[in-house]
């Protein structure tokens, strides 16, 4: 490991303290959506297109679209597609490239958990562990209003990290940008609250950029995810493999994969 692996105290200065509407455009735009992540995006896309039965017209919302790919890819696929993200410059950013690549998608700024779209949706989006950014109620409520915008037969396709094998990451990095991605991370496991403190040593390894407050998400055990689809009119069902990953995903591991299809009614 170099020293800037883990160990920022060499660095002398007051770090840069920056608004989460700069670190979600920073991330999508330089991390996730970086140009050597599009293959990956292609892979991933095939497999959800696959497991929501994807076809040309179906309408799709992405809730947590972050930098834009799988709705752009979606919609190169025929999809009517849109993207529900709560950082107006990320947004900006997703409708220029999906303007320069010439594909016709909808990203719309907007809290997730006060939006209300227009019309139903045959298939609900939520990856990486874009659920769970609220109050308990709040992602409570979701899930119901998830039921409630689904056609009849419709599919949520929820990713992300349950409480039953959770644990802290600790302290992580990365290269991104031409500088080091170092990331925080613990859990609370009895309030099953995920946080994480993020900070960027720029290339000229003197500016460092750190969050104003920190990321947290709370988590959910499978039971309560299970329960809370079932409320809503939808019955889950675990997936073995998801999102184009190698790995069986089993009860042991933390990342669990839903397909929950709206009840006809």
């Amino acid at each position: 490991m170099s020293e800037t692996d883990n160990d920022i105290s060499f660095i002398h200065g007051e770090p840069i303290e920056k608004d989460w509407n700069w670190w979600s455009y920073f991330l999508q735009r330089r991390y996730y959506g970086a140009p050597e992540e599009l293959a990956n995006w292609r892979a991933t896309t095939a497999d959800i297109a696959r497991a929501i039965e994807l076809k040309p017209g179906m309408r799709v919302l992405d809730l947590g679209s972050g930098c834009g790919e799988l709705s752009i890819q979606l919609a190169l696929r025929g999809a009517d597609v849109l993207g529900l993200e709560l950082s107006e410059p990320l947004v900006e950013s997703c409708v220029e490239l999906a303007r320069e690549r010439e594909v016709k998608v909808t990203f719309v700024a907007a809290d997730m958990f006060t939006f209300e779209p227009e019309g139903s949706f045959d298939a609900i989006l939520s990856l990486n562990t874009s659920f769970g950014y609220g109050t308990d109620q709040q992602n409570r409520d979701l899930i119901g209003r998830v039921g409630r915008w689904l056609k009849p037969g419709g599919i949520f396709y929820c990713d992300l990290i349950s409480s039953d094998r959770a644990e802290a990451f600790g302290c992580w990095n990365d290269t991104v940008a031409g500088g080091q991605f170092v990331v925080d991370n613990s859990y609370d496991t009895d309030q099953h609250i995920m946080t994480s403190y993020p900070t960027w040593i720029a290339p000229d390894n003197k500016t460092i950029y750190t969050a104003e407050v920190p990321e947290i998400v709370r988590l959910y055990s499978r039971a309560d995810m299970e329960d809370l689809m079932r409320n809503a009119g939808m019955t889950p069902q675990r997936q073995e493999r998801a999102m184009g990953r190698r790995f069986r995903q089993t009860d042991e591991q933390m990342l669990t994969t839903w397909i929950a299809r709206r009840d006809a009614v």
